[in-house]
């Protein structure tokens, strides 16, 4: 039992690395109103938006993939997500991002 365990742990890291890869590589611009990001209502209304065109790219990059889409999906969006609100740089926007976790 552990042996078809630790095997099939080792194949899904192994065909899953390379998606991980992919999906830390990629640049990506997302669009934004700076000055809805004045306010909380503003700002999450933004985030909704951001996450939609980041979680829209993330699939498309994983499109092909058959084994751990939903996983490769969920982790490229996480990890965009961050990296373009830290990018973005805006403390309403920060605070949105930290409730949705």
């Amino acid at each position: 039992m552990k042996r078809t365990l630790i095997a099939a742990a080792l194949v899904f890291a192994t065909a899953a690395t390379p998606a991980f890869a992919v999906s830390d590589k990629f640049n990506m611009d997302v669009e934004f109103s700076r000055a809805n990001l004045a306010t909380t209502a503003g700002a999450a209304a933004e985030y909704a938006s951001i996450r939609d065109q980041v979680v829209e790219r993330c699939e498309a990059e994983h499109a092909g993939m058959n084994f751990a889409k939903t996983y490769a999906v969920k982790f490229c969006t996480d990890q965009t997500l961050a990296k373009a609100i830290r990018k973005i740089d805006n403390a309403n926007l920060t605070a949105v991002h930290a409730q949705q976790r």
